[in-house]
């Protein structure tokens, strides 16, 4: 199975990479402001982006609809947790730190 990834260029962690997991295997990394086209083999169940200790919620491959997805830190749009909450988020929500979007 074919599936377009994308990363927007956003701030935070811009000097890292996020690393895709297709079934809990390394499949790729994910670089700021890529968008490249990835080969997961047909029978994926889910896919997770995790960057250290911090991940995304898996995604189920069967709700992938146009076979694209968008990775990006889930709480980068609001301005006060990008300066106050970063830590809080890293710690206390790392399994929510990431966001996969279909």
């Amino acid at each position: 199975m074919k599936l377009w990834i994308y990363r927007p260029t956003q701030l935070l962690d811009a000097a890292r990479d996020y690393k895709l997991y297709a079934d809990g295997k390394f499949v790729t990394y994910v670089k700021r402001g890529q968008r490249f086209c990835v080969e997961v083999p047909d029978d994926t169940k889910t896919l997770q982006a995790k960057l250290s200790w911090c991940s995304s919620q898996p995604i189920h491959t069967n709700d992938i609809l146009h076979g694209a997805v968008t990775v990006k830190n889930a709480f980068s749009h609001n301005p006060f947790l990008v300066c106050f909450g970063s830590t809080l988020f890293a710690t206390f929500g790392r399994k929510h730190y990431l966001k996969l979007v279909i």
